[in-house]
């Protein structure tokens, strides 16, 4: 079975949904990045949509640890910066754009004082 196209918020709802939610579509909703407000609203509407009844059909037929497997990890992508600002082969923009996006990512320039 081919992977359904949906948009990448309706995919973290499904993945939620089947995940770490256990089917609770208000939790589902908030851990894709909704509000708590409009989860408790209309995360009904988000679990009815017909693209995220297909979705959630793959992965049951598919298998969820399958799909979260191919997800990376904040420290897999760090460690890929990581690699990418060490090799001196690569070009000095992309070992710039590396080690801003690694700094980034451990809140180096977050100017709460």
């Amino acid at each position: 079975m081919d992977e359904p196209k949906i948009k990448p918020q309706f995919k973290e709802f499904a993945l939620a949904y089947c995940g770490d939610a256990k089917a609770n579509a208000e939790q589902a909703a908030i851990m894709a990045g909704y509000s708590p407000r409009y989860a408790r609203g209309n995360a009904h509407k988000l679990v009815a949509r017909r693209d995220v009844q297909e979705y959630i059909q793959y992965l049951n037929v598919v298998g969820l640890p399958e799909i979260v497997n191919k997800i990376a990890t904040v420290k897999e992508i760090q460690a890929f910066w990581t690699s990418i600002l060490n090799d001196p082969t690569n070009e000095i923009k992309d070992r710039l754009r590396a080690s801003e996006l690694l700094a980034k990512s451990r809140g180096a320039f977050n100017n709460e004082w």
